[in-house]
């Protein structure tokens, strides 16, 4: 697309026209919400006003031949008549001889006739026509500058710069480079670093003259073209090459600038945002620039740099956990911790690690997992389990003393509803009694699984395994329920409930924990300290149900009973 269609004007627009449609496209392309759609608009700006200016020029440069030619052909006419006026005058004074017979004195010879000069040939040889060597001078150097930029490429710019020194074109060349780099900008990356490292440009002693659109726009590419270096280099483990090729963009003199070198530290501030790196690379960035975060000196924005402090002391306390999980002091708590969570280790290895934990290695290993899971999440991608607790699996988990209120609320229920067929249905057969058996079902499982846990804790790796090719792992995915461990006791209740109720209580107790493992809404919470000191309270308080729980129990409480009492299906919905 030309500039023409650009400004939306025809190609013979003038100069008021170029700057009034510019203007008025320069609200819809605004550098600050369109900066491609401004940019190609200023370059179109720019060359219609080069070519408008051009034919402009080149007006005037005929305009002055005309006058010139019809002064010459004026001077030419007034020759013409001169000689014809002497060629008159003197055909006539051979017609008439001279009588001297009749003079007293001596004959003369007649004057010559002074000559006719037109005005216009007076005006033309009074002054004569002034030549503009200049301006021939000037297309001169810019042809051969022309010439020069004729294959020009990265490998050859040396040497042709030199040619244009040589023939007297220096400036023009300049001029040339400058526009290639707006009109090509396949080749502006190559000449631009070339002309900033030998010409200057940019920088305060530049020769070439640019407007502060053009100062901009090159500084932006060019910091850009910087990055871009240093990003490839941070890719690879060069971060010897990266620091001494930062010291270099950094010591040129056009960002010596005080606003240059703020957007030079600011551009580098996000591309280390969105790079890997080391922490003593950071370090020596900082002490590059003079960076001093307990001073404030540091570049913007504040948040940013924030970040990057973080993930410095992420790195630092990552690295320092790496040297602990290689290091040979396996007495030290903190030290087992890093062994567990960052070294792969199979799960035999991991359970015999854990047999030799005490109290303080499994606190290490607590205080470890929520420092990573909460202060640094990031890294849980680099540790080969992304579940910092699965360590907790290994050792059986304490079951609240409110969990154990709820069974026996649940079988007092059930021996409720079993003791309803009876031909005894007095409040005593039915709640009181059915209260006092319960306490000896929860009493035994108490002691039960005491026992169970420590049998299982010896087979966890086979338990590990069945679990693993059993149940999906979208089902349970940090593997918090193990099939024998915790499958076992509730195969037990299932069948005890059986045994009460029949099928209906099986099904009731398999539906109550299913939709409390599948619906995670709670209908309350509970403040776990007070949970710990009244556990008769937290078990009367409803925190831990899903509502979808409570209204399947009822539900079924209710079908439970109307069987219980001889009602069957039919009765209950007539139809």
């Amino acid at each position: 697309m030309d500039c023409w269609s650009v400004l939306q004007l025809s190609d013979d627009a003038e100069l008021r026209e170029i700057k009034r449609s510019y203007a008025r496209l320069l609200k819809t392309f605004r550098p600050d919400e369109d900066p491609e759609g401004f940019q190609r608009l200023r370059d179109a700006y720019e060359r219609a006003q080069a070519i408008a200016q051009w034919r402009l020029d080149n007006a005037e440069d005929k305009e002055e031949e005309n006058d010139v030619l019809v002064a010459t052909e004026a001077s030419v006419f007034a020759a013409m008549a001169l000689d014809s006026a002497l060629a008159r005058q003197h055909s006539a004074m051979q017609d008439q001889a001279p009588d001297f017979s009749q003079k007293a004195f001596a004959p003369l010879n007649p004057a010559a006739p002074e000559p006719f000069v037109a005005p216009s040939a007076m005006a033309v040889h009074s002054e004569p026509l002034d030549v503009d060597t200049d301006h021939d001078a000037h297309a001169a150097e810019s042809q051969t500058a022309w010439a020069l930029l004729d294959g020009l490429s990265e490998d050859n710019l040396d040497e042709r710069w030199e040619q244009a020194r040589q023939q007297g074109c220096a400036e023009a060349f300049q001029r040339l480079l400058l526009q290639l780099c707006f009109d090509h900008p396949r080749l502006r990356s190559a000449v631009l670093v070339w002309a900033v490292e030998h010409l200057g440009w940019l920088g305060p002693w530049q020769e070439i003259a640019m407007s502060e659109w053009q100062r901009d726009s090159l500084a932006l590419s060019l910091m850009s073209d910087y990055q871009e270096n240093l990003r490839a280099l941070l890719e690879t483990p060069s971060e010897r090459e990266f620091l001494n090729l930062l010291k270099r963009y950094t010591a040129q003199p056009w960002l010596q600038v005080f606003d240059r070198r703020e957007q030079w530290q600011q551009n580098l501030l996000q591309l280390l945002n969105d790079s890997e790196w080391s922490v003593p690379l950071f370090d020596r960035i900082g002490q590059l620039f003079g960076w001093d975060d307990n001073k404030g000196l540091h570049p913007q924005p504040d948040w940013l740099w924030e970040a990057l402090i973080e993930r410095c002391n992420q790195e630092s306390f990552y690295d320092n956990l790496r040297a602990k999980a290689e290091s040979d002091r396996t007495w030290a708590a903190d030290v087992q911790a890093a062994h567990l969570l960052v070294n792969p280790l199979k799960p035999l290895q991991q359970k015999k690690m854990i047999d030799t934990f005490g109290q303080n290695e499994w606190q290490a290993c607590h205080d470890l997992s929520e420092t990573l899971k909460w202060r640094y999440p990031e890294l849980l991608a680099r540790l080969p389990y992304a579940n910092v607790f699965y360590w907790r699996r290994f050792f059986p988990r304490p079951i609240a003393a409110e969990t154990w209120i709820r069974v026996w609320a649940a079988i007092a229920l059930a021996l409720g509803l079993f003791y309803l067929t009876g031909k005894d249905r007095s409040a005593a057969s039915i709640v009181f009694i059915p209260m006092l058996f319960a306490c000896a079902p929860v009493w035994f499982f108490r002691f039960a699984l005491s026992w169970w846990a420590v049998l299982t804790a010896h087979i966890i790796v086979f338990d590990l395994w069945l679990t693993e090719g059993l149940i999906p792992r979208h089902w349970n995915p940090d593997t918090r329920w193990l099939v024998i461990r915790h499958g076992v006791p509730q195969a037990v209740m299932v069948l005890l409930f059986s045994l009460l109720l029949g099928p209906l209580g099986a099904f009731t107790y398999i539906g109550v924990i299913v939709i409390g493992l599948w619906h995670k809404r709670r209908i309350g919470s509970l403040d776990a300290d007070f949970s710990n000191r009244h556990p008769w309270l937290t078990a009367l308080h409803w925190a831990h149900f899903s509502p979808l729980q409570l209204l399947f129990l009822l539900i079924m409480t209710g079908v439970i009973l109307a069987s219980r009492l001889g009602y069957s299906v039919q009765q209950l919905i007539p139809g």
